[in-house]
């Protein structure tokens, strides 16, 4: 009868351990499921809007904006490391019982996200004409050139906040807190969202408008 109960509780043990590392999985996938499908409604909104206000029969904002966010994609997915190489790190760090040496990962990421972030904003910026070349706006006509560059300009400004945040994430997961970035990235959207309405949609701001939403969210 010893032994009968001891298996049982055995079983019990292990079956409540398998429940509980299932849910805590479950907690951090769900929410990187969701801001990885939350992450490209920026773009979609700016684009959304600049094709619902532009000029009839004018397609160079259009034009203009999907060349330079097409760049922007590219630029900033580069650093994509910042997020996925930090949470591991810092992860093994917090496994081993060293807080204070996740916390210095967690720094170090963060200083490398603003001075990357530093140094890819004044790449964009020195060098956005042939950039935005390569990306086909030679083909589409000076107008759309010019809104490009419009947009690209105002978004390159973003780029040290934009890899900050991506290795913020990083360090977030991390401390196993996928939750987070989630909301900050909801939160985002929606003051994207409020501000190309304002921008876009009533000032008339085109590309540009676009882009400064897009930089403040």
């Amino acid at each position: 009868d010893i032994d009968i109960d001891i298996d049982i509780d055995i079983d019990t043990v292990d079956r409540q351990a398998g429940d509980d590392t299932n849910r805590k999985i479950l907690n951090l996938a769900v929410p990187a499921l969701l801001s990885l499908s939350i992450d490209p409604l920026m773009t979609i909104a700016d684009t959304a809007f600049i094709g619902r206000y532009s000029p009839p029969n004018d397609p160079s904002p259009l034009a203009g904006l999907g060349s330079a966010a097409a760049l922007l994609v590219f630029a900033f997915y580069v650093f994509n490391f910042l997020a996925t190489a930090t949470a591991p790190l810092v992860a093994k760090r917090r496994g081993l019982g060293d807080e204070a040496g996740a916390a210095f990962v967690g720094g170090q990421a963060l200083g490398l996200a603003l001075v990357l972030g530093s140094v890819l904003a004044a790449a964009l910026l020195l060098y956005k004409a042939p950039l935005l070349q390569v990306m086909g706006t030679g083909a589409t006509g000076p107008e759309a050139d010019r809104y490009a560059e419009e947009f690209l300009t105002v978004r390159a400004l973003a780029a040290p906040a934009v890899l900050a945040c991506s290795a913020s994430s990083g360090i977030l997961r991390g401390y196993l807190d996928a939750k987070t970035p989630t909301l900050v990235l909801l939160g985002s959207n929606a003051v994207n969202l409020v501000l190309d309405v304002v921008l876009v949609a009533q000032l008339g701001m085109g590309p540009m408008g676009a882009g400064i939403a897009t930089t403040t969210a």
